[in-house]
């Protein structure tokens, strides 16, 4: 059966090369479902009201210890309007501003100064977008009362009464900002709601106060919301998942396509988190491992967190997916909710590498390259072996073809390619190992790059703006994608350099056409430029490696591949101050 190992062997190779298309598509444009569009929403809920149910259905979840919250007859949430002439006080952290409205307590914004809407714009990144009459985050649901029409007044700055019923309030450096809010709901109970900043922090918390406990088996709950239009998705940044840490410390997802309308219980978790690739938004209770609820209003999604009879106590966490920040706001393991795919074990280090090159290159896409060309210089050995194989494979197809034209019998024929294979010490699978072993690195690369928040806005040179956004060269009106022309060129030539192990010629057709296929999937949804560049450099010292492999009288492949290297990176540096 050796020559069905030959096939096989080919089999293996193409379908590497699958997995690897197939690995980099699901990771970029797995999408949820299509939402009602926001102008439904409201009259969703008038609809309701107008019924005298509740727009939200509450199902009970897991633990008995902490049921959900009973639902409470439905009115509609207050408006921009009524939010915008009620109080605001402003929080200027250091590195955010945080509104907060008189009217519910509620964050109306939350600003990141670092952190701007689109490249080129001055406009600070808001992470509170939610829609006219929908829910604001950073709710109190006490049992059967919601705190989104209370009243609140600032009773205290850093425990004493403030000069102005509100404004900006600025966080001292080394000290901490105090803000407390109190107000009466629906029943008479008096609710204080205390948020503490500190100073260049993402993360502040939440301290919430009832005047007299509820009673048994209600308990208070905080809730964090966001609005994800489905008709203005960005496709690369688009929010699939709900991200929580559950009892057992496993970082667990639920598809936004599977959030059905109402909340629901879900089983225990120590946070939850709503966000996009590049920033999230995080509830944190003090009451680790209860239960939690998620749930949608329209396309408004939400978390809420449990706390006690008379109160509770929360973590929350605005800011941006930067690993080192999220590692050093708290004991939380934040960290876990950047998603670096199964070889994140891999794709963390390569991560590490790219910011400390950063510090010495001062240019992210300089910072991509110095990165590849280290990667490939590391898997030079498995290239090599991997070419030899593939080689040897080569040159004996020809003899290969004269045994099977000569030798009808399959076990003769077998047995005597077998013996052809040990003469010339060869392994059929010899080509395809070393290639499968540099699989994990790969898309450990791949998605250290693709979820790298550094990349985002970061230049690199010429036309290319934006690392983390499609590049695309003006040309007469027409947005032309060079770099993605150019790596399916480079892939064309490397294609040429590649010994084909096959004397079939339909698969030497259909690896040749490997190349068309990719670029096609590239112009049709595009990828990040910095994925690009990362591809493209890997291609490029790809054929000049194969090159010096097949002609060995040409010199080394390590002194090829360090010269080579050096041209390359000089070349990047030279276009940065073009």
């Amino acid at each position: 059966m050796l020559n069905n190992n030959q096939e096989q062997n080919n089999r293996t190779l193409q379908a590497i090369i699958i997995c690897i298309l197939i690995a980099i598509l699901w990771s970029q444009y797995t999408a949820p479902a299509r939402r009602a569009p926001p102008a439904q929403q409201q009259e969703q809920q008038q609809a309701s009201a107008e019924k005298g149910v509740s727009p939200i259905q509450v199902q009970p979840g897991a633990p008995a210890e902490v049921p959900s919250p009973t639902p409470q007859p439905a009115a509609l949430h207050p408006l921009r309007a009524e939010i915008e002439g009620s109080p605001v006080s402003f929080v200027q952290t250091g590195v955010s501003q945080v509104a907060i409205s008189h009217l519910g307590a509620r964050v109306v914004s939350v600003k990141l100064n670092d952190y701007k809407v689109q490249w080129g714009s001055d406009q600070a990144l808001d992470l509170v977008d939610n829609p006219d009459g929908a829910v604001f985050p950073l709710g109190l649901y006490a049992g059967l009362e919601s705190d989104e029409k209370v009243a609140y007044t600032l009773r205290s700055v850093n425990g004493a009464s403030p000069a102005q019923p509100s404004g900006t309030f600025a966080v001292p450096e080394g000290a901490q900002l105090e803000l407390e809010f109190s107000g009466t709901l629906a029943s008479g109970v008096a609710v204080t709601k205390r948020l503490t900043f500190k100073p260049s922090s993402y993360l502040f918390s939440v301290d919430a106060a009832l005047s007299r406990p509820l009673p048994e088996g209600q308990y208070l709950w905080l809730e964090w919301s966001h609005y994800y239009p489905a008709g203005q998705e960005n496709p690369r940044l688009k929010v699939t998942h709900i991200t929580y840490l559950d009892a057992a410390d496993k970082i667990r997802q639920i598809a936004l396509a599977d959030v059905i309308e109402g909340v629901r219980g879900f089983g225990p978790s120590k946070w939850a988190s709503l966000g996009d690739i590049y920033f999230m938004s995080t509830v944190i209770p003090s009451q680790q491992g209860a239960n939690t609820l998620i749930g949608r209003e329209g396309e408004v999604y939400l978390t809420r967190e449990p706390g006690g009879r008379e109160g509770g106590r929360f973590s929350v966490y605005a800011g941006p997916k930067d690993y080192k920040t999220l590692q050093y706001v708290g004991d939380f393991h934040l960290e876990r909710a950047i998603d670096l795919g199964w070889f994140s074990f891999l794709a963390l280090p390569l991560l590490w590498l790219l910011h400390y090159l950063y510090l010495y290159l001062h240019n992210y896409g300089l910072a991509i390259i110095a990165l590849t060309l280290i990667v490939k210089t590391l898997m030079l050995p498995l290239s090599k072996a991997s070419f030899s194989s593939m080689k040897k494979m080569q040159e004996v197809q020809p003899e290969i073809k004269a045994l099977r034209e000569r030798i009808k019998d399959p076990t003769q024929l077998n047995q005597e390619i077998f013996g052809l294979y040990q003469k010339r010490g060869i392994n059929p699978m010899g080509g395809c190992f070393p290639i499968a072993i540099q699989i994990p690195v790969f898309l450990g690369l791949y998605n250290a790059l693709l979820n790298s928040i550094e990349l985002r806005h970061a230049g690199f040179a010429l036309w290319i703006t934006d690392l983390s956004a499609p590049e695309r060269l003006e040309l007469f009106g027409v947005g032309v994608p060079v770099m993605v022309l150019l790596m399916s060129a480079s892939m064309i030539l490397q294609q040429w350099t590649t010994p084909n192990p096959s004397a079939d010629p339909q698969q030497q057709k259909m690896m040749m056409l490997m190349p068309v296929v990719f670029a096609g999937m590239f112009i049709i949804y595009p990828m990040p430029a910095g994925l690009v560049l990362y591809w493209l450099v890997n291609n490029i010292i790809s054929i000049t490696q194969q090159v010096y492999m097949r002609n060995t009288d040409k010199g080394s492949v390590y002194t090829a591949t360090l010269v080579t290297s050096i041209l390359i990176l000089s070349a990047g540096y030279i276009l940065t101050l073009v």
